[in-house]
């Protein structure tokens, strides 16, 4: 576990400037009381256990910035990285150093060793990527349409709204009862009112007002011969 380079009495003083007795008096002992024991601690709290070989050879790569963010949750792991930071350590020189327990090298030792590969199984739960901006450009189409499609409802229910026939109202409807029930009777009250009479003649046409009411109201002439094959219809030309 003993680093190879003298980088590590370079790398020792810039976190130990002034030692204390209590401190780690070299780089190895700072190695083995702190940072063997915060990988351990990462390493089984990432994978569970320390079981399998993944986990007791997880290859942490000291120069790769997702490994340096894991271990750096640690303290020890914080100042060393910041050490390298503050020595203008290069990726090289960073490979060549991180000799120990649950680093690159170790990993690629092993499977040197024991002539294997040590499957990385960390991303096996991933799905692959999806890009849902497609999907929420469909989705705002979809309402984009649904909106259009509601616009158009509304606009022909407003339209109903301003027709003739519901501004005539309660009104109206009492006229066509008093006349209907008065012609019933013989008495002929009449409408006196020429455009309302052809407005109701022009909603029996379109088949708003049933031809029964225009009969009973006067408005059109009873067919001479009512079982015969001539159609109300006729009776509006």
């Amino acid at each position: 576990m003993q680093p190879k380079y003298r980088l590590d009495e370079t790398i020792y003083s810039h976190l130990y400037p002034n030692p204390k007795p209590s401190d780690p008096q070299n780089f190895t002992q700072f190695l083995q009381k702190h940072l063997v024991a915060e990988v351990r601690i990462e390493t089984s709290t990432f994978y569970g256990s320390l079981e399998t070989v993944e986990a007791r050879y997880p290859g942490l790569n000291y120069s790769h910035p997702p490994h340096r963010k894991r271990l750096g949750r640690f303290p020890h792991h914080a100042r060393l990285f910041q050490a390298f930071n503050d020595l203008g350590v290069t990726e090289s020189e960073i490979q060549r150093f991180c000799r120990w327990e649950g680093t690159l090298w170790a990993r690629q030792r092993y499977e040197r060793d024991e002539n294997t590969v040590v499957r990385d199984t960390t991303g096996d739960e991933i799905g692959p990527w999806v890009d849902r901006r497609k999907r929420e450009a469909k989705i705002q189409v979809k309402t984009d349409i649904e909106v259009e499609f509601k616009s158009m409802d509304e606009d022909e229910d407003e339209e109903d709204e301003d027709t003739p026939l519901s501004s005539v109202g309660l009104a109206l409807n009492n006229r066509l009862i008093a006349a209907a029930a008065a012609r019933e009777q013989g008495i002929d009250l009449g409408l006196d009112d020429p455009e309302f009479e052809q407005y109701l003649k022009e909603q029996a046409e379109r088949g708003i007002l049933p031809a029964s009411t225009l009969l009973g109201l006067g408005l059109i002439p009873r067919p001479v011969n009512e079982a015969g094959s001539g159609t109300m219809s006729a009776a509006f030309s």
